[in-house]
């Protein structure tokens, strides 16, 4: 549920939110006791995750301009991608370069992080692009 609210928040959706959030609040009127309470705390719930989600869109929007970021990232994302590069390569293409495989699962958890890190931001910040052009 949470991150269903997220998502729809942040491909600009707020506005089903609330209305969602609103629709429950109605719904908490006409209820009675326990059933009241629960739907109201549900709402509130609701719209705290919705206030988070803001807070911390805003948050990575400024991350994600500071260029220091760009560079530290690059010191994590680079090396992961010469690695890549090089195990596609030697695979493909029969080379004898005998690539290491990465030599923890921690380690292999986080290269995978990072790809999907990768493909998140960028289809993220393309979204985004997409909405303010229009």
């Amino acid at each position: 549920m949470i991150a269903l609210l997220s998502f729809l928040i942040k491909i600009g959706l707020s506005g089903v939110v609330e209305r969602g959030i609103k629709l429950m609040e109605r719904r908490a009127e006409l209820e009675v006791d326990k059933e009241k309470l629960r739907t109201e705390l549900t709402a509130e719930y609701m719209r705290q995750v919705v206030e988070e989600t803001r807070i911390m869109a805003d948050f990575n929007e400024a991350k994600l301009s500071f260029p220091w970021f760009w560079m530290f990232a690059a010191l994590f994302v680079l090396p992961l991608g010469f690695w890549w590069s090089a195990v596609i390569f030697d695979s493909v293409f029969g080379f004898s370069w005998s690539v290491a495989d990465l030599p923890t699962r921690e380690m292999k958890d986080a290269a995978g992080s990072m790809i999907e890190w990768i493909f998140y931001v960028g289809g993220g910040v393309a979204g985004v692009k997409a909405v303010l052009k229009r």
